[in-house]
């Protein structure tokens, strides 16, 4: 069975959520290499850099904390992509519940993550000129995450055409 057989044997439900986390994976991506998580007026802030100094050993916890969340929140979204992949493509992976549920667990833990870092960074910054498109990216991909671990849950439950081996 190729790749086309496979993507058209799998219910919607899990359609659906590979195109909702492969958006959200982009989102996920630009969201943390980025640096306009915030922008005030000649200055910008970024997860890793401040206009032109990389943040290297900073001493403001935290930031230590934005940033060791955001970690696991892109990790876990990429390793749930993956298994997503995995779930509709390849051979024993292929409709296993187990897959599926691993999927939405790391798509929740990166949701999790994602919401603890812009909550924290929210809150350090609050008041002070204005959150860039990083920021509402970053956003974006925690409730892309949140809504493709809720449907894998609800509806995601194996490939209704694929037989099992």
């Amino acid at each position: 069975m190729g790749i086309k057989d496979s993507f058209m044997a799998a219910n919607l439900a899990t359609k659906l959520v590979f195109f909702i986390i492969l958006l959200a994976n982009v989102v996920n991506w630009i969201a943390f290499c980025t640096t306009s998580w915030h922008v005030s007026f000649l200055n910008y802030r970024g997860l890793w850099r401040y206009n032109t100094s990389p943040l290297d050993g900073t001493s403001d916890d935290e930031y230590i904390a934005i940033q060791a969340f955001s970690i696991f929140g892109f990790i876990s979204l990429n390793v749930g992509f993956g298994l997503i992949v995995l779930y509709m493509f390849w051979g024993s992976c292929k409709g296993n519940s187990e897959t599926n549920l691993a999927a939405a667990i790391t798509l929740f833990v990166s949701a999790g993550s994602w919401l603890i870092a812009v909550a924290i960074f929210g809150a350090k910054f609050e008041g002070t000129e204005r959150f860039g498109y990083s920021f509402a990216l970053a956003v974006c991909a925690l409730i892309l995450a949140l809504i493709g671990g809720i449907i894998l849950i609800i509806g995601g439950r194996g490939n209704s055409s694929v037989s099992s081996k």
